[in-house]
């Protein structure tokens, strides 16, 4: 939670509109000019090729055995084998597991389009071609494109989000490169935004938990996406969801936070989601109901550091170590519209 202290501070110095929250402006002024001076982490190239050091050492290590579901990678009938021409035929095959191949290239994609000559450069651009033909991607699509029951669920709807992220990044970089992988990527991309619409309509009640399938933290990649390629629907769909689940909450338990190795506060996801969403003058209105002012001790912990090595707050980002949370079917059939089919 420090890097957090430090980005509140960043974030807050200056924030006027937190005195729209309806509480003490006197005692919102004094909190924020407690706040220490903010300076900006060094971002050189040490730092990027930190970053780019991981995606680049694991996008051609497959999966291990039991880490994704069966048939994407590896066959179980018996002892498990991988599926023949898995590097012509997928796309995401690498690093931890599906996910983790996807956010991984987007962010060798957005530090190579922030940084064209950075040292790795060519080595992220081979990672592109390699991966991004269109055999590749068409395996992809039509693995998907054949679950069914609550196989359908997989990756969804956290995959789905990066997915779509990463497809914004290609679109939007001016380079040969990037616009041939964009191209190639598009049919899987649409697809995913189309399920992701359909995903949205069914979505009778949202996933809270600090992990992957936070619902409010999967919506807002998916604006970082429409933000930055036209989709009007996917961007509708988003805005309606978000005003029907969210639009009433109160008093968030902020206290609560975190648990069971949460690496997202579902308090400070569901803010920003819709700060996204909402005009300023009901957002203000909004948040003063959700979130204690920022003085306040409930606001407090978010300026602590964590004890990550006792009892549940652990947090396992960027390791091998997922946590074990159980997968939530959050289509519950509102109506006969919502039977779900993978080709919808």
């Amino acid at each position: 939670m420090r890097v957090l202290s430090k980005v509140m501070s960043l974030c807050l110095a200056g924030a006027t509109s937190l005195l729209a929250q309806g509480s003490d402006n006197a005692k919102i002024r004094d909190y924020l000019k407690s706040l220490p001076t903010p300076t900006p982490p060094a971002y050189d190239e040490v730092q990027r090729l930190a970053l780019a050091a991981n995606p680049l050492g694991c996008e051609d290590h497959p999966h291990s055995p039991g880490m994704i579901r069966p048939g994407y990678l590896w066959q179980r009938e018996g002892k498990p084998e991988i599926i023949d021409d898995y590097d012509r035929h997928r796309a995401f095959y690498g690093c931890l597991d599906w996910h983790s191949a996807v956010n991984s290239t987007w962010m060798m994609i957005s530090l190579i389009k922030a940084d064209p000559t950075i040292a790795v450069a060519p080595a992220i651009r081979n990672e592109l071609a390699s991966h991004f033909q269109k055999p590749n991607i068409d395996g992809e699509l039509d693995f998907f494109t054949k679950l069914k029951g609550q196989g359908a669920d997989f990756e969804k709807p956290y995959g789905y989000a990066w997915l779509l992220k990463l497809y914004g990044e290609l679109k939007t970089w001016n380079d040969p490169d990037g616009q041939r992988a964009a191209t190639v990527l598009e049919p899987l991309a649409k697809w995913m935004s189309e399920q992701y619409v359909f995903y949205l309509h069914c979505l009778n009640y949202p996933v809270r938990v600090g992990l992957h399938p936070n619902t409010t933290l999967d919506m807002g990649f998916v604006l970082d996406y429409t933000n930055l390629v036209q989709d009007k629907a996917l961007e509708t769909a988003v805005h309606e969801t978000a005003l029907r689940l969210f639009g009433n909450d109160n008093h968030c338990g902020t206290s609560s936070e975190p648990v069971f190795g949460d690496f997202a506060s579902p308090c400070l996801a569901e803010a920003a989601l819709m700060g996204r969403v909402m005009t300023p003058e009901s957002y203000a209105k909004w948040l003063d109901s959700f979130l204690p002012p920022v003085y306040a001790e409930e606001f407090q912990l978010y300026a602590k550091d964590i004890d990550a090595v006792h009892g549940n707050n652990r947090d396992t980002t960027g390791t091998d170590e997922e946590p074990d949370w159980p997968q939530f079917s959050t289509c519950r059939r509102p109506s006969n519209d919502c039977v779900w089919s993978p080709e919808r």
